[in-house]
Order: C-alpha cells, then structure tokens, then sequence
C-alpha cells in the first residue's frame, strides 16, 4: 500500500511537472502573440497619424472660385505663401490676399477652420522708390540754333552745343500707398540737370563790335506732383512685377546762364505730367530693384529774367515756349513698409 502510495504520488508530481510545462509554454505563446498584436496595434495606429497628417490639407478659394490644395506657410498683410506638391515635386508660390475670396487650415489635430481676408480701404503697403538714370530732352532746338549763329557763333557749333544740352541726368523720388496689392496713389518727385558750353567770337545785337566770350547754361528742373499707380504681378512665384503710373503736378524751371561776361538768372512755373512703365525684381519681401522709363511733359509759357540787379517778366510767344518735354531711362530700388 505504501508502495502504490508512492506510485501515486509519483504519478502526481509527473502530471503536475508536465502540467507546469505546459502551462509554461503556453503562457509563452500567449505572451508572444499578445505583444505581436500590440506591435501591429502600434504599427497601424501610426501610420493612421501619417495617413491622416498627409490627408489634412490647406486650401485657399480665389475670387475666381478655383480652388488651390496646398499647405500654407505664412499670411502676410498682402500676400499668403504656399506650397504644392504635384507628382512628387515640391514647389512654392504666393497670392496677393486681395485675389483671395478665403483660405482653411486643416491641421490633422484640430477641426478645419476658415479664414477670410480683412477688407479695408486703409490696410496696405507703403511702397518707396528711388531713381536714377539719363534723360533727354524732346524740344526743337532750330530756333535756339539760328538765333545763337545770328550773334556771330557758327553753325556747327551751334548745333553742337544744343546736341550736348538736350542729354542730363534724372533722379526721382516717390511714395505710393498700395490700398490693394495693385492699386495705389502716393507723390512723385523728379529732378532733372543738364548743361553745356561753347566759346566763340560774339557780335551783340545793333553792335559794331566783336567779342571773344563763352556761353554757357545749366539747367535744373524739379517736378512735384501726386501719382496714381498699378502692379501686376508676374510669374508662378511672383518674384516679379511690372506697373505704370501717372502724374500731374508743377514745373520749376532754372536756369543759371552767363554770355558776354554777363549772369542771367531764368525762371519759370507750368503744369507738369509724367507717365512710367517699369519693372521690379523681388530681393526680399521689404526690398526690391527694378527699371524704368518715362515720358515727362512740360512747357513754360512766362518766365522770369533777373542780372542781379534788375528784373522781368516776360510771356513768351507760342512760337518760343520753352519745351521741358524729355524721355528717360533709370534703375532703382523700392522698399516696401509694413508689408507682413
């Protein structure tokens, strides 16, 4: 009885060992498939955040009502910059805000929110340009040339000197409130200088006598007035512009002349236009550089004569009104204000 006691006992320990093995490896098993599972769990989770992060786009509505899907990367007071991804090619572009009827932002953690542009008649960016380059002066000059031959001077050096009178130097100045992104009015300042000189032998008018003296001129002329001004924006990016203006204001003329080792001071007022075509090359959001070219027009219909110690007021014929009318070419910088 003793032995088949122990037979039993045995016979226990045997099953609870093989039991305790198996209980062993299947807890393995067991551990083994749950951290699998967990490990798909985690996998899928993450690239459902991916999947879901690349779904939640950006989208911008033009006033045209196309729809741009993109991701937008910053929203200037003027501009929103963007990026597009098509067949796998990353590129950038921008929108002036007042070509956008609305823009989303889709975050993938946040519901989508829309946004409108604010309209207003004050927002906008103040554009400053300066210029500088070459003019040249449009008038007829036969008149000039005959009249200064008739003081004894000759002819081809006559013509000479008004050929080297009509070409100076141009700078201008302006300031230009852009209320929309294109549209704008602002001031405008030009300045014009040219001169020249010639010597010779001179006969003064009812004059028996002949001089050996030098002619000489140098003109200036300032122009202020008030401008109206148009951009349009050129290529995917916008990185360039081309614009026109106009403007009306007043003409100063002077001229500071000396003959017959004499000084005469001429001045002079008259109505001024001017109108510019130009373009301009992005450097930096608040820089850019450019060129220009105008057409100014002006003519002075009375003008002042003084020596120093008299002085008059002469209104001139129509015949010999003096022509102020030049063309000019320029380069410049601009710098754009507040424009965030």
């Amino acid at each position: 009885m003793f032995i088949n006691k122990i037979v039993r006992i045995s016979y226990l320990l045997k099953r609870i060992s093989k039991f305790g093995s198996d209980a062993y490896v299947a807890s393995g098993l067991y551990y083994k498939k749950s951290f699998t599972m967990k490990r798909n769990l985690l996998i899928a989770l993450i690239l459902a955040g991916i999947v879901t992060g690349l779904s939640g786009q950006d989208r911008i509505i033009t006033r045209n009502n196309d729809t741009i899907d993109c991701r937008i990367d910053r929203v200037s007071r003027s501009e929103i910059h963007f990026e597009l991804l098509t067949h796998g090619v990353r590129t950038t572009g921008r929108l002036p805000i007042t070509e956008v009827l609305s823009y989303s932002v889709s975050p993938s953690t946040l519901p989508e929110q829309e946004y409108k542009p604010l309209e207003t008649w004050l927002a906008g960016t103040l554009r400053i340009g300066l210029n500088g380059g070459m003019g040249y002066l449009t008038g007829n000059s036969e008149a000039a040339e005959e009249a200064m031959a008739g003081l004894g001077l000759a002819s081809s050096a006559a013509r000479d000197y008004y050929n080297n009178l009509k070409y100076g130097w141009y700078g201008g100045a302006d300031a230009i409130w852009l209320f929309k992104g294109r549209y704008g009015a602002g001031l405008k300042y030009k300045f014009f200088y040219t001169g020249a000189a010639t010597e010779g032998n001179f006969i003064p008018y009812e004059q028996n006598y002949i001089y050996y003296s030098e002619y000489r001129e140098n003109i200036y002329v300032n122009y202020g007035g008030v401008s109206l001004f148009y951009s349009e924006p050129v290529g995917a990016k916008a990185k360039f512009s081309l614009y026109s203006g106009i403007s009306a204001g007043i003409t100063h003329y002077r001229n500071e002349m000396e003959i017959l080792a004499e000084s005469l001071l001429i001045t002079g007022n008259a109505p001024g236009v001017d109108v510019t075509i130009g373009f301009d090359c992005e450097i930096t959001p608040f820089l850019s550089a450019g060129a220009e070219a105008s057409v100014f027009g002006s003519r002075l219909k009375k003008i002042n004569l003084t020596n120093g110690l008299e002085e008059q007021t002469q209104e001139l014929d129509k015949e010999n009104y003096e022509d102020l009318s030049r063309l000019e070419v320029s380069v410049g910088i601009r710098f754009k204000l507040w424009n965030r």
